[in-house]
């Protein structure tokens, strides 16, 4: 399989050496409009700095986008006019029509589109889904999410965003929400901010959100990027209250508790996680649907929009009604 990776920037660096390393993954040709950052490459590599001349002249089999939120869109729409299978980094756009013409071009041509939302495949991730899904814990009562990192973000877009934490970082556990609970959001309400002490003027690092799920689950979450205490792992630390127990993920050990007791321990502390590129090129190989594919993901940057739309009219609302309103 030959890729082309579109954008060299912060994440684009760290593809370009996945995607290098990759068994399933024969060659890279790389498409960055900065031609500066040619020098942090192979000089072997082929580097364009046009999309449809890449395609053209290298003839790829997919597309990793990596380009900055507001360009995704013009890239996803360039691999879908030569039929390209594409894998994009998170979100779809910043704009939720956006996203969802996006979603609607990949389905009306059958074309492969997924979204690398990696904190599915973390090994912790993996095995509290597995309990939840088996039973362990019998029917899911609440869900409790705590996210704290002191972590100021260097590139450009996260300062233009009306929302940092929720659009940049929390639209990972949101969507962790959906994957671990299999249900969908009936109604939610949400609070962005800038306490004091944020080191941001522009965008809002601290959330706080409250949501009620399809099956009458409720989840709280608290999001904060100006933490100055405990550090939580970036997927955050969860806990499951069920009938017959609970199950927390805190620093990468998972917890089946029974009336009060820890009864099991998995740790995690070394074991690699699979990546999403190892999904792409499976759902491409097994001519299947990726998880997470468009589709999919869209559900979850739909229930970021409404978080974003409770907060700035102070209100709860269905994701149906916040989606009326962009």
């Amino acid at each position: 399989m030959k890729a082309v990776l579109v954008g060299l920037g912060n994440f684009g660096s760290g593809w370009y050496k996945r995607l290098s390393a990759h068994a399933g993954v024969k060659s890279v040709c790389v498409v960055e409009a900065n031609v500066q950052l040619r020098e942090t490459i192979d000089p072997e590599t082929p580097f364009y700095t046009s999309l449809e001349d890449a395609i053209n002249r290298e003839s790829p089999n997919f597309v990793i986008n990596v380009t900055p939120p507001h360009v995704h869109t013009a890239i996803n729409e360039i691999a879908f006019k030569h039929g390209l299978p594409v894998l994009c980094e998170k979100p779809i756009s910043n704009d939720i029509t956006d996203a969802q013409y996006i979603v609607e071009q990949a389905e009306r041509r059958n074309i492969p589109f997924m979204i690398s939302e990696n904190y599915r495949f973390f090994a912790p991730v993996l095995k509290a889904k597995e309990l939840l899904d088996n039973g362990a814990i019998g029917s899911l009562s609440s869900v409790h999410i705590e996210f704290d990192r002191y972590h100021v973000v260097p590139v450009p877009y996260f300062g233009r965003m009306a929302n940092g934490l929720l659009e940049d970082v929390t639209i990972h556990h949101f969507d962790m929400i959906r994957y671990f609970t299999g249900q969908e959001a009936v109604k939610v309400i949400a609070m962005n901010s800038n306490p004091p002490g944020s080191w941001s003027e522009t965008t809002t690092i601290h959330l706080c959100a409250w949501m009620e799920l399809e099956c009458g689950t409720v989840v709280d979450y608290h999001g904060n990027m100006m933490a100055k205490g405990k550090q939580t792992e970036w997927y955050g630390d969860w806990r499951f209250e069920g009938s017959e127990g609970a199950i927390t993920i805190t620093s990468n050990r998972v917890t089946l508790m029974r009336d009060g007791i820890s009864d099991k321990v998995y740790t995690f502390d070394g074991v690699g996680d699979m990546l999403s590129l190892d999904e792409f090129l499976a759902a491409l190989k097994e001519r299947r649907e990726p998880r997470p594919s468009g589709r999919d993901y869209l559900k979850s940057q739909s229930l970021v929009h409404a978080a974003a739309v409770s907060s700035r009219k102070g209100i709860m609302l269905t994701v149906e009604e916040a989606l009326r309103v962009t």
